[in-house]
């Protein structure tokens, strides 16, 4: 019987669960000598206890295994979960719980040479749903030498949890371009909008589940209105974090009026960080459009002119937008309200 073999791309985008954890759960199970893993949230629930049990069989194999949490979107990780991936050799640091900068990044390395990027954490809603739906989001698998950035990226964590001072000297591969919010004195992901910005000559189209843009944020993204560029951002018709929830319309009417394109997914939670620049060029990672992600949080994007990026990219912004309707004017709010959101916006 012929034997059947699937040729991994050097550069995929993920953007369906079952395809994100089942491809990220195949690498892990085939690890030889290490694997690693950063992220926002890992919560105690099915997901998180499934990948609890494949970390420890593969720590009892002898691959070298160490897990990064951010302290405060992980302080519901069970303490049982804790001690079961330390009992089993695995290597668990926490950041410190602070409520405002946080370790907002998300990162799987396997073995070296296998890296993944994206949105996605680790809890039950990012499979099965919630309240809000079904989530979206997308998630970049690199292989081979294109993954070696978000191998550095992910050693120079390692030594910042540890406490170790070290540079922050990433080097992406060939085809990929990274941005760390560290990089550029701070100030990358306000570059890296800037950027996509800047180059759109005909299109910017935006997935995000959060819009509470500053307004040096507008300013970038009008400017490219201004030149007669598209610019289309797809959010959620409900936001996941209920104070948040009332606030949203109110910078949603700022974006309609300098003429930005707001369109809103119902019955989903959209949590896709994604970016589309004339059907060219894609960029991915953990960086929502609000000033926290832009300015305070610790978030890793990746750009790349991959074609079969591309095409997965406007694929999944297709059958996104099949549920999606334009937002509409008149939800600037009360007038407490509004005073009350521009005095968080640049924290939110």
């Amino acid at each position: 019987m012929r034997e059947y073999r699937v040729v991994a791309r050097e550069q995929e985008l993920l953007t369906t669960p079952q395809s994100i954890f089942s491809r990220i759960i195949a690498d892990v199970q085939r690890a030889r000598r290490s694997v690693d893993l950063e992220f926002y949230i890992f919560e105690a629930d099915n997901v998180g206890r499934a990948f609890t049990e494949l970390l420890a069989r593969k720590a009892r194999q002898g691959v070298k295994v160490r897990v990064l949490l951010d302290g405060f979107g992980s302080r519901g990780v069970a303490g049982d979960i804790r001690r079961r991936l330390l009992q089993c050799g695995v290597e668990v640091l926490m950041s410190e719980r602070i409520a405002n900068r946080r370790n907002h990044r998300k990162m799987v390395v396997v073995d070296g040479r296998v890296a993944y990027l994206g949105g996605i954490n680790i809890a039950d809603r990012y499979v099965a749903g919630n309240a809000l739906g079904i989530w979206h989001d997308a998630v970049l698998r690199l292989e081979g030498a294109v993954a070696m950035g978000v191998v550095q990226a992910f050693e120079w964590d390692y030594c910042r949890f540890r406490g170790e001072a070290v540079r922050c000297d990433i080097t992406a591969g060939a085809g990929v371009a990274l941005h760390l919010s560290e990089a550029s004195g701070g100030g990358a992901m306000e570059s890296l909008l800037t950027d996509i910005a800047s180059e759109a000559q005909r299109e910017v189209i935006i997935t995000t589940p959060y819009l509470f843009p500053t307004r040096r944020m507008l300013s970038i993204l009008g400017d490219a209105v201004s030149r007669g560029v598209r610019v289309r951002i797809l959010l959620p018709e409900r936001c996941d974090v209920w104070p948040l929830d009332s606030l949203m319309p109110i910078f949603i009417e700022e974006a309609l009026a300098v003429d930005i394109e707001v369109v809103v997914v119902a019955d989903a939670f959209l949590h896709a960080k994604l970016a589309i620049v004339d059907g060219r060029r894609v960029v991915v990672g953990s960086a929502n459009l609000d000033a926290r992600s832009l300015y305070i949080n610790r978030e890793l994007m990746a750009s790349t002119r991959d074609r079969g990026v591309c095409q997965a990219a406007k694929g999944f912004v297709d059958r996104v937008a099949l549920r999606a309707r334009p937002a509409m004017r008149g939800g600037g709010g009360r007038p407490v309200a509004r005073i009350f959101a521009h005095l968080l916006r640049d924290i939110l």
